[in-house]
């Protein structure tokens, strides 16, 4: 059962959403999830759906039956296990809302009539130890990003921005938006308790994400990749009639034994059996979870 608290902390944060009539803030725009709800914001939340997180886009967001979903695919995740301090590369793509963008905006150098529906889409993910402890580097190369990766050209004189953005996150703290260094290369290290490194898509006509993943040092136990894909083919003041596509993958160490298995304890936490884990206690995140996985039919999906 969700505690009190946190019962309160999801009424308050739709209510000023709602009341703010903004929510294309919540996902179209990355630095929105840091502002305060009653600003449309998401009041430090960034709604991924990984255990460090609890709740996934779906807490606010809802689709349909009859609609269109739009799918978000994820390729280069070692789902066989992880090594030690290698490095893979993750793609995480829609193209079929790719190509609804497209065909809503053909010209995106001209303004659109007001008749015209205004697609928007939002992607946030991040992966989260088991242990709670840092799950590795997370690594974005902007300077030599491909058309894919970045936003619409809306002014045939201006390079088109990269699409994502990355921030480093720990409680307690601002969050911070990574910029890139000397060499266009954007960095999050997640080494100590609590640090998160977070993905996050603008609203802004990219079709994919590529990032670097160099695994942790030392064994972790469990790492989850987990992701929110929110999209729609026209913006409106609500919350309903948006894709919502949420993924949750638990990526097992190569050195596991076969033990590991996904139990519930006392209906409000999920754990290895037999062990307490650190992150058993976060009532929130296992109910997130339960959610994700009844929620999807399969948990990774190639392009």
């Amino acid at each position: 059962m969700v505690g009190i608290r946190a019962a309160a902390w999801i009424a308050a944060v739709g209510l000023a959403l709602a009341l703010a009539r903004t929510p294309a803030l919540a996902y179209s725009t990355p630095d929105a999830y840091a502002e305060r709800p009653s600003a449309g914001g998401g009041g430090g939340r960034w709604f991924t759906g990984s255990p460090a997180e609890g709740y996934g886009c779906s807490v606010c967001h809802s689709s349909e039956a009859t609609q269109r979903q739009y799918p978000l695919y994820v390729a280069g995740l070692p789902l066989d296990g992880y090594a030690l301090a290698t490095t893979q590369e993750v793609v995480l793509s829609w193209p079929e809302f790719a190509a609804a963008w497209s065909t809503l905006r053909r010209d995106p150098t001209m303004p659109p009539p007001p008749s015209q529906p205004t697609p928007a889409v939002g992607m946030i993910a991040e992966l989260v130890a088991e242990s709670g402890k840092g799950s590795g580097i997370i690594e974005i190369d902007a300077d030599n990003a491909s058309p894919l990766e970045l936003c619409e050209m809306t002014r045939p004189n201006l390079k088109p921005r990269l699409g994502v953005q990355l921030y480093q996150v720990r409680a307690g703290l601002e969050p911070l938006r990574v910029k890139a260094d000397s060499t266009g290369m954007l960095r999050c290290e997640a080494h100590q308790l609590g640090q998160r490194c977070i993905v996050a898509l603008n609203s802004c006509g990219a079709h994919e994400v590529r990032i670097r993943w160099t695994t942790p040092d030392n064994w972790q136990g469990p790492i989850w990749f987990s992701a929110g894909f929110v999209a729609t083919e026209a913006l409106s003041g609500s919350f309903d009639r948006d894709s919502v596509d949420e993924i949750t993958i638990p990526l097992l160490p190569q050195n596991d034994d076969g033990k590991y298995q996904r139990v519930l304890r006392s209906g409000c936490a999920l754990q290895p059996a037999g062990s307490t884990g650190a992150l058993a206690h976060l009532a929130p995140a296992a109910i997130a979870t339960l959610l994700v996985y009844r929620r999807r039919r399969r948990h990774g999906r190639a392009p």
